[in-house]
């Protein structure tokens, strides 16, 4: 987009130097335009944190260009190992938006097909910049979707001012090019629509009143900066024609992550019937969640954001308290704002309603990975949202998930889903502690992430278990492997597709037939321990369920070193 009529996009390859990656530098915007130079891995991993970079799609865009940066530091000898290492960096910076780890998986694996570093290096190269070039495209893409919206309501309006409400900023800042919620309105100004933005200031840090209002205003665009509590009375005077923003991370049941505030936006636009939409590119889906208020991991920042507030004073920007010095301040980065009240995404195939059917029609080929990743029957669950289990109960468990994840066993896939689980015995009969839904790609866990299952009954495909988390998709197996055999005190579930197709039919497998997360597969578990010398062995592979593996034993110590034993055997000489 342009800056004073110069053309710009977020992120770049510095010119003349490709191993230098830019930025714009977002948190001295709208009083100084500042290009910051990305040179190490670190660079990345503060720009990222500290918000010198924000916003969904030019955070996964970052992720890309951050791992091709990683690929650029890596030794030869450990070059695997090296990249890897640096993926976990970037992915804990932000836990919110899906982009982030979706970009550093899909470096991993765009790398693997590389021989030496130097292959390595430029396919990280070329796939960034793929990264990158997407992430424009589809925002282009959404926005002349988005466009027909904002055309029928302009009809509607016989050519007066179409005024919009949008929230923080999900403009071009927030992504490659164009933006997402910003697009169709990019797309209806040069169309010479009359449109209007109301700007919601956004606190804490004001990404509406900096950010959207610096860019909108460069663009031409008219518009009004407000503080956050004006949106629901200008809702009710009918100044508002249209919401449109953006998200961090949407379900693929519709429920929406976006910035704090979201929600309440939302809630008044339902209450006066303006109709709401969020704009994303198909990046920031989350193919593996299913309830966004309960699963989606919500950040917490330092509550000096809060606290404090940045501006230019005297031609320096400056720091300035707010409250009283010692007063706590909590500062959630963002809500969930369940489908029910969304009125439609928009985002580069089209146009949907917030729900599971309707998403799934403009992205078919996802119905096809839910089935084979979920299994096409889950267990019913009865989850009862409780405290989560100390601290020093998750010492072993923790231990040993840590040592998966860094093997790469445990984590998430490029598309987003998590893969890979670990559980311990309870003290009661037919109880265990295990990792929740959908918390593959997290690193390290904490107590919120785990759960207990305490309760089962696989003739009724039940489970019932007590947690801050619902249990993994896999937790019907672990409760068989239990009940299986008394003296199996852990139970640890990885993903390695060159592991599994080295071990298959080598030790006891389970049937093809039997699909992850089905009652089929826990009777085929139950098979092996009656037929086979699995109870032996101690690990099992999932034919069904492509890349599982599983190991178990006296306690998780035995389990986890059975399962290392094995890789270290399985895996391919160089």
């Amino acid at each position: 987009m342009n800056v004073e009529g110069k053309h710009y996009r977020t992120i770049w390859v510095k010119d003349k130097d490709d191993k230098v990656v830019q930025i714009i530098d977002q948190r001295a915007l709208p009083h100084k335009f500042v290009i910051e130079d990305l040179k190490t891995v670190d660079d990345v991993a503060v720009a990222i944190k500290e918000m010198h970079v924000r916003g969904a799609g030019l955070i996964g865009a970052t992720a890309g260009f951050g791992m091709y940066i990683a690929a650029l530091e890596a030794p030869e000898e450990s070059f695997n190992e090296a990249v890897k290492a640096s993926g976990e960096k970037l992915k804990a910076t932000r836990p919110t938006a899906v982009n982030l780890a979706g970009g550093v998986e899909r470096q991993l694996k765009a790398m693997e097909k590389g021989k030496g570093k130097e292959e390595k290096v430029k396919i990280a190269f070329e796939e960034a910049k793929k990264i990158a070039d997407e992430d424009s495209e589809f925002c282009k893409r959404l926005g002349e979707h988005g466009l027909k919206i904002i055309e029928e309501l302009s009809k509607k309006k016989k050519g007066e001012t179409v005024n919009i409400l949008t929230h923080c900023n999900a403009g071009w800042l927030a992504f490659v090019d164009y933006g997402s919620a910003t697009a169709p309105i990019y797309a209806a100004f040069d169309k010479g629509i009359k449109v209007h933005v109301w700007v919601d200031e956004t606190r804490p840090r004001n990404q509406g009143a900096r950010l959207t209002a610096w860019e909108l205003g460069q663009h031409g665009v008219q518009h009004t900066i407000i503080p956050d509590n004006v949106g629901g009375h200008l809702m009710q005077h009918d100044l508002v024609d249209m919401c449109i923003v953006g998200a961090d991370r949407t379900t693929f049941t519709g429920d929406v992550a976006n910035k704090i505030g979201t929600y309440l936006k939302a809630l008044a636009a339902k209450d006066n019937n303006v109709p709401f939409y969020v704009a994303l590119p198909s990046s920031s889906f989350d193919w593996t969640m299913r309830d966004g208020v309960k699963e989606i991991p919500v950040e917490q920042r330092d509550g000096e954001e809060v606290k404090y507030i940045q501006g230019m004073c005297n031609g320096e920007l400056k720091k300035v308290l707010l409250t009283p010095e010692k007063s706590p301040a909590a500062n959630y980065g963002f809500d969930v704002t369940p489908a029910r009240l969304v009125t439609g995404l928009i985002c580069e195939r089209g146009i949907c309603k917030a729900n599971e059917k309707s998403i799934l029609k403009l992205f078919p080929e996802k119905k096809v990975n839910l089935m084979t990743e979920e299994g096409y029957v889950k267990f019913n669950c009865d989850w009862i949202k409780a405290k989560p289990v100390s601290e020093s109960d998750l010492i072993e468990i923790n231990s040993w998930r840590d040592k998966m994840f860094q093997c790469g066993l445990i984590g998430m896939f490029e598309n987003g889903i998590g893969f890979g689980n670990i559980s311990v015995r309870g003290p009661e009969k037919n109880q265990f502690i295990i990792s929740g839904t959908a918390t593959g790609g997290i690193a390290p866990l904490e107590a919120e992430h785990y759960t207990v299952v305490t309760d089962y009954d696989i003739e009724k495909n039940w489970v019932e278990c007590k947690g801050p988390i619902k249990a993994s998709s896999e937790s019907m197996t672990h409760a068989i492997i239990y009940q299986s055999d008394e003296s199996i005190n852990g139970v640890i579930h990885v993903h390695n597709l060159d592991f599994w197709k080295r071990l298959l039919e080598k030790v006891p497998t389970t049937k093809k037939a039997a699909k992850y997360g089905t009652p089929e597969m826990a009777e085929e578990v139950i098979r092996l321990f009656k037929k086979t010398d699995v109870k032996k062995k101690k690990i099992l592979v999932m034919a069904g369920h492509e890349e599982g593996v599983i190991s178990f034993g006296k306690d998780l110590n035995e389990a986890g070193q059975i399962l290392l034993k094995y890789f270290e055997k399985a895996k391919p000489i160089v």
